[in-house]
């Protein structure tokens, strides 16, 4: 019998094959990691956008203003209570513009730990707001939504015809065009690839998604 197609590996044969895995994990994992935390900022954007398409839909069906609000978790709506989610959509029922106990509220982020891990409101990359975005706030600390009096918020109120409008603390609303404007998330650090997302509102209350391109240094959609 032939020896040379008994023998098994030599101990150098599977070192050199281990170091190759190593090599191609270390190239691998990076990556991978990278495109993971852009899924969830992807998704967590998407999210956003759902909840204005929720809020606008619910309202003009039910004829009963709605609420959006998106903020860090553990945060609170204008009267002081807590919300139960970084994105929340609110049936507002008795027009206060706050969460009270009878009124049906909609965690639009149910996994906050999930979707928010890795992520921070405003941009890491762009150095200017989405063109189409209205708002009168700094899209650089992650809302460029302010009340009618320019007042900087991270809330929006659709009315029972589905238009959205800013509202102040005491839940006086603006009118028509008040209610533009624009939700800036980011993954960014020091690594390639990462991205800054916006959702933009339109002052009739239709969102987009958008996306930083760093090749055209440009928002996409």
């Amino acid at each position: 019998m032939d020896q040379r197609r008994t023998r098994g590996f030599s101990l150098t044969e599977i070192m050199v094959v281990v170091a190759i895995i190593g090599i191609a994990a270390a190239l691998t994992v990076p990556t991978w990691n990278r495109m993971q935390t852009n899924n969830r900022a992807k998704t967590t954007a998407r999210k956003i956008s759902n909840a204005f398409q929720l809020a606008r839909a619910q309202a003009i069906m039910t004829e009963q203003q709605h609420v959006v609000m998106w903020t860090a978790p553990g945060a609170v709506d204008a009267c002081g209570t807590a919300l139960p989610s970084p994105i929340v959509v609110l049936a507002d029922a008795d027009g206060d513009c706050c969460i009270d106990a009878a009124e049906t509220v909609m965690n639009v982020s149910s996994d906050p730990n999930s979707d928010f891990r890795d992520l921070n409101w405003g941009v890491t990359f762009a150095g200017l707001a989405v063109p189409e975005d209205g708002g009168g706030g700094v899209f650089g600390t992650g809302s460029s939504f302010s009340d009618q009096f320019g007042v900087q918020t991270n809330r929006v109120l659709f009315r029972n015809d589905g238009v959205p409008v800013g509202f102040t603390n005491a839940c006086v609303t603006g009118t028509v065009g008040s209610g533009a404007g624009g939700v800036y998330l980011t993954n960014g650090g020091a690594a390639a690839g990462e991205r800054d997302y916006a959702v933009v509102l339109s002052a009739l209350g239709v969102p987009k998604v958008y996306a930083w391109d760093a090749a055209s240094n440009a928002w996409t959609n």
